[in-house]
């Protein structure tokens, strides 16, 4: 048995409308997959958060409550992938890596969304894997995996296949951080990255092959390690 993450970028299957074709898709990935150990899906909250987001301050509310309301949408998600998962998954969605923790033990995949104000959903992954002792840290979004530069907006950008540790927080300055941009990874879960050092596995999220190989620990978009 393996533990390990999947970090599904909300953009992924939560965009302007759920796709249920890729959802169901996943679902019967992880059937395929999962093989008893202690898997955790940290599901994000796409362009449903960045509305809520966007009306919250608008109407002039803080960022405590506009990182609230995006972790509700982010819990909401994560609920609906865990009901489509059915028995394979544990049927409560974690608030607190206290729970996740716990949650891990029944011999189910857990799915969360975010856990507090001012973490994003990739720092929630690295640490529910460190908690858990993964493996890997499989991060599903919209691109293939790591580019020297942005792909959306220069095409000479090319994959890297390998980085270190060090190359990712290079090439994380020189990106944008902006939601719905490229963005590779968050300040606080870069921070958390260099602290565990736990293998990172950058896969395009509408491709279940590559997602499947990553799961597995094989070759499979950009792999970042020491």
């Amino acid at each position: 048995m393996v533990n390990v993450v999947l970090k599904l970028g909300g953009h992924v299957v939560f965009g302007e409308n759920v796709d249920t074709d890729l959802l169901n898709g996943y679902v019967r990935l992880l059937g395929e997959l999962y093989d008893g150990g202690r898997w955790v899906v940290v599901v994000g909250g796409g362009e449903q958060a960045r509305r809520y987001i966007a009306a919250a301050r608008k109407i002039g509310l803080d960022e405590a409550t506009c990182d609230e309301a995006a972790i509700k949408v982010t819990r909401l998600h994560a609920y609906l992938f865990a009901r489509a998962l059915g028995d394979l998954a544990v049927q409560a969605v974690p608030t607190t890596v206290d729970e996740l923790r716990y949650l891990t033990g029944f011999g189910k995949v857990v799915v969360s969304g975010g856990m507090q104000a001012g973490q994003s959903t990739m720092a929630v992954s690295i640490h529910a894997a460190s908690v858990i002792g993964a493996e890997r840290v499989v991060v599903a979004s919209d691109v293939d995996g790591v580019y020297t530069d942005d792909p959306k907006k220069n095409p000479e950008a090319k994959l890297l296949p390998r980085i270190s540790f060090a190359q990712l927080a290079e090439i994380s300055k020189k990106v944008s951080q902006r939601a719905g941009d490229y963005q590779l990874i968050d300040a606080v879960g870069l921070a958390m990255a260099l602290r565990t050092r736990i293998p990172l596995y950058y896969v395009n999220g509408n491709n279940l092959e590559a997602v499947r190989q990553a799961l597995m620990g094989r070759q499979a978009g950009t792999i970042v390690a020491d």
